[in-house]
C-alpha cells in the first residue's frame, strides 16, 4: 500500500471496488464518528462461530456489545488489574538477566519474550488464568498456532475468493492445523472458566457477568462473554508484544534516545516499586514520545481497516465514493506520508513534543502546536472513531508500566557479532526492506516479527 501512494498518490484504487486514501482528512472521513461507512464484508473471512466486536457489521449490535465490554477496560478497571500487569512485567525482567544479573545477558530474541509476557497478561487480566508462558514453555505452542493461523486469515480478508471451493484449505494447510489447535486451547479454557464462573477473581469475565449496557440495560450472554474475551486475548496479547518489541528496536537502535528515556525514568523514581499509572508515570514525555514514535513507525496493523460506503455514497477528502464500494486508509503508509511526518522513515520521538514543554529537560522538544496537530491527526495506530481498538487503555498501561520497569532496573543493548541484526532491515529484502534503522514487520492482520536480539543486565 505504502507503494502504491508513492507511485499515485493519496488517491489509489487499490482493486476493483476497493480504494486507498492517504490522507488525514480522508482517514477521519472514513473511520470518523457519524460517517456513513461500515465495516466491510471481508471481516466475515475473521468469523469462527459468531461475529465479535471486531468483525460485526451491524453498527446497532456492535454499540450494544461496545458499551458493555467497555466497562470492564475503563481507567477504574486498570487500576484493578494493574498488580497482575506488574507481577508478570517483573517476571519477564527476571526471565531476561538470566542466572547472573550483573552479567550481560547472552542476547535475547525479544519478540518471543514480549510474546510470552502480553499473553500471560492478557490471559490472567481477562480470564483470571495463569499461564506462566514467560517462565515455562508448556503452553508456548499457543502462540505460535495465533501466528500460524492468522497468515490463512490475513490472505482471505484480502482476497475472499480463495475460499471458493475451499481452496483456502489446500493452500493453507498449515494454517488450518494451527487453527484448529487453538481453538481446542480455547475450548477447554472457556469449559473451565464457565465452569468456575462467579469469582472473587479480579478479571474482566467476572466484571462482565454483571455489566449491563447503560443503554437499554441488555447483558451479555455467556457465550458472548466467551467469544469477546476470547478475540481480546488474541488481538491484545498479539499487537502489544509488537509494540513492545519496536520499542526496544528503537530505542536500542538510538542511544541518544535510549540515554535520556532512562535518565527520566530513573530520575522520577527512586524504586522500581513507585512505577505505577498515575501523574508520575504519565509525566515521563520522553518515554510516552518513544512509544508513540515507535506506533508510528512500525504500527503493529498496519494495513487497511476497510469500510464499505453506505446507502446514497460519501464523500471522503472532497471526492465522492459510490454506495458499496470498499475505501480504507493504510496505517502503515499514512504514518510514513511527508506531508504529517518530515523524515518520516527516521526515528524522531521529539517530534511529539512541544518546544518548551514542561519536563522537557534537555530541550529537545521541535514541535509548533501546527505541526503537532498534523502529526496527532494522521497518527491511527488504534485506529480511531467508533470502532477504535477498545483496549487502547491497557495496552499504553502495559507500554509504559513494561518500558518503564525494564529501563529503572536494567542496562540493555543490542547484542554483537553474526545474526545480531535480526529484526533490522538490510539489503536483498525487497522493495522497503532495507532500511536497516527499521524494524521490519510482516502483516497478517496484526504483525509478526522477529528480534530485536538485545542484551542485559542489572544497572550499575
Amino acid at each position: 500500500m505504502q507503494r502504491c501512494h508513492e507511485k499515485y498518490g493519496d488517491f489509489v484504487r487499490y482493486a476493483p471496488n476497493q480504494l486507498l486514501i492517504n490522507t488525514s482528512i480522508g482517514l477521519h472521513d472514513i473511520y470518523g464518528f457519524g460517517r456513513n461507512t461500515q465495516k466491510s464484508k471481508l471481516y466475515s473471512a475473521m468469523v469462527h462461530r459468531a461475529p465479535n466486536t471486531l468483525t460485526l457489521i451491524d453498527k446497532k449490535a456492535h454499540g450494544r456489545k461496545r458499551r458493555i465490554i467497555s466497562q470492564g477496560l475503563s481507567d477504574a478497571a486498570l487500576r484493578r488489574y494493574q498488580p497482575a500487569i506488574l507481577k508478570h512485567i517483573n517476571e519477564l525482567c527476571g526471565a531476561l538477566v538470566g542466572s547472573k544479573p550483573s552479567e550481560w545477558s547472552v542476547p535475547r530474541n525479544v519478540a518471543h519474550y514480549f510474546n510470552f509476557l502480553t499473553f500471560d497478561i492478557m490471559s490472567d487480566v481477562l480470564f483470571g488464568e495463569h499461564y506462566n508462558m514467560v517462565t515455562s514453555e508448556e503452553h508456548r505452542y499457543v502462540v505460535k498456532a495465533i501466528e500460524d493461523s492468522n497468515v490463512r486469515t490475513s490472505v482471505l480478508a484480502q482476497a475472499p475468493l480463495l475460499a471458493f471451493r475451499r481452496w483456502d484449505r489446500k493452500i493453507f494447510a498449515e494454517s488450518i492445523l494451527a487453527r484448529n489447535k487453538f481453538i481446542q486451547f480455547v475450548n477447554t479454557l472457556l469449559q473451565r472458566r464457565f465452569k468456575a464462573a462467579k469469582s472473587a477473581r479480579q478479571d474482566v469475565f467476572t466484571f462482565l457477568l454483571d455489566a449491563k449496557d447503560p443503554e437499554t440495560q441488555q447483558s451479555l450472554s455467556l457465550a458472548e462473554i466467551g467469544a469477546e474475551t476470547t478475540t481480546l486475548v488474541v488481538a491484545g496479547s498479539d499487537t502489544s508484544s509488537t509494540a513492545f518489541s519496536s520499542c526496544l528496536f528503537y530505542l536500542s537502535h538510538n542511544k541518544d534516545w535510549y540515554n535520556r528515556v532512562a535518565t527520566e525514568v530513573r530520575n522520577t523514581f527512586s524504586s522500581p516499586d513507585e512505577i505505577t499509572l498515575g501523574p508520575r508515570l504519565s509525566s515521563c514525555i520522553y518515554l510516552r514520545a518513544c512509544i508513540d514514535e515507535s506506533l508510528r513507525m512500525s504500527p503493529p496493523a498496519g494495513s487497511a481497516l476497510w469500510r464499505e460506503v453506505g446507502p446514497g455514497g460519501a464523500t471522503f477528502d472532497g471526492h465522492f465514493i459510490p454506495a458499496g464500494c470498499d475505501v480504507g486508509t493504510g496505517i502503515y503508509a499514512i504514518h510514513h506520508n511527508e506531508n504529517y511526518y518530515p523524515e518520516a522513515f527516521n526515528f524522531r520521538p521529539e517530534r511529539w513534543i512541544l518546544a518548551g514543554a514542561e519536563g522537557d529537560t534537555e530541550a529537545v522538544g521541535m514541535a509548533d502546536r501546527d505541526s503537532l496537530a498534523k502529526a496527532q491527526g494522521a497518527f491511527n495506530p488504534f485506529s480511531i472513531g467508533p470502532r477504535g481498538c477498545i483496549g487502547k487503555g491497557l495496552a499504553l498501561a502495559e507500554l509504559t508500566l513494561g518500558i518503564a520497569t525494564m529501563l529503572w532496573r536494567y542496562d540493555f543493548a543490542l547484542g554483537e557479532g553474526k545474526g545480531m541484526a535480526l529484526g533490522a532491515g538490510r539489503k536483498g529484502l525487497g522493495p522497503g526492506r532495507e532500511r536497516e534503522n527499521e524494524y521490519q514487520l510482516y502483516d497478517h492482520i496484526t504483525a509478526s516479527k522477529e528480534g530485536p536480539m538485545v542484551c542485559f543486565r542489572e544497572r550499575v
